[in-house]
């Protein structure tokens, strides 16, 4: 169930970058838009009157200058105006540009965090689960001893060396070295079965003890 959140918190924030960005752009752009329109309907209108008052064939010189002039004067205008919004635009589509990349890279972080913090919950309770499961066959192999039921012991204790092992792949550098302390009581335990009884009884006590700190720790 956990790596399902995983994978449905990351598919949201992708979906979350891919439809939102476009968006945030497009409301961004949209006085550039305005602006790009305006520069139309200036060449347009250039254009309009350029037909509506052409010069006559007959016209002086001084006219012929104002009218050049005065186009020139529209036409310089025109231009310094367009290289305004020109500069204007490139300037706002790097800013969002630049945003954009933010954004991204900022869901990307965010994504990665929640991974690591499911990845790591998600170990965490598995090493939980493993050394509540190691702390019943411990009872159990406990409980058998004191009634000198020495073949059922040595089973239950059996599979406790092989949970450590993969206990301590989950387990914290801490835990890691309580855990080889615990493989070195349960070793010598169970080689006391034989030999000696009480002693393998007060060894499995403290394996026992020890298991408990360790969950208690989580």
């Amino acid at each position: 169930k956990a790596v399902l959140v995983v994978i449905v918190l990351i598919a949201f924030c992708l979906g979350a970058g891919y439809f939102g960005i476009p968006v945030l752009i497009e409301k961004k752009t949209a006085p550039l838009k305005s602006e790009v329109e305006d520069l139309k309907n200036k060449i347009h209108k250039m254009e309009e009157e350029s037909k509506i008052a052409p010069l006559p064939p007959a016209a002086d010189a001084g006219k012929i200058i104002k009218v050049v002039n005065s186009l020139a004067l529209k036409m310089t205008a025109f231009e310094d105006s367009f290289k305004k919004s020109m500069s204007a635009t490139d300037d706002a589509i790097k800013k969002q540009r630049t945003a954009a990349e933010e954004a991204l890279k900022r869901q990307s972080e965010a994504t990665d965090k929640i991974a690591k913090e499911t990845y790591a919950k998600i170990r965490r309770n598995t090493f939980y689960a493993l050394m509540s499961t190691i702390r019943g066959n411990v009872l159990k192999a406990k409980v058998d001893l004191v009634a000198r039921n020495i073949g059922t012991a040595k089973n239950d204790l059996e599979p406790i060396s092989g949970a450590l092992e993969k206990a301590k792949l989950l387990a914290t550098d801490e835990n890691r070295k309580a855990i080889d302390e615990l493989q070195g009581i349960l070793k010598k335990a169970t080689a006391d079965i034989d030999t000696d009884l009480p002693s393998a009884i007060n060894r499995i006590d403290l394996l026992w003890n020890e298991v408990n700190k360790v969950l208690r720790k989580e």
